[in-house]
């Protein structure tokens, strides 16, 4: 078992009731590139979909009251489908959520590869 830690920085502010809301798909799309450009500034490898992972989602807020947990599964599905080759069922077999008020604003993922 290997665990992974990575602090990301600078993403967006995204929270599931904008899409709720009906956000334009055009306007989805430029915060999907923007969420991979900035991704990829901090963290260049890809998790491999040979393996098998559960992975944890602590989203620091600074400013503010900080959004419910599950409110940042889009913030959660964007970094996912940068960070892992393939995210079905069978290869990311866990996901957890927090959120909570700090010092900084930042998204702190830790992957745990599982053993075969």
């Amino acid at each position: 078992m290997q665990v992974t830690e990575i602090i990301l920085r600078n993403l967006p502010k995204l929270s599931l009731n904008s899409i709720y809301a009906g956000l334009h798909w055009t306007k989805r799309k430029r915060l999907k590139d923007a969420f991979y450009l900035i991704i990829k500034s901090q963290f260049k490898t890809v998790f491999p979909k040979t393996d098998r992972y559960t992975v944890s989602y602590e989203i620091v807020s600074k400013n503010g009251i900080p959004c419910d947990a599950t409110n940042l599964s889009y913030t959660v599905k964007m970094v996912e489908d940068v960070i892992f080759e393939d995210d079905k069922w069978d290869i990311i077999t866990q996901v957890c959520l927090s959120s909570r008020k700090g010092d900084d604003d930042y998204v702190k993922v830790t992957v745990t590869t599982l053993d075969k």
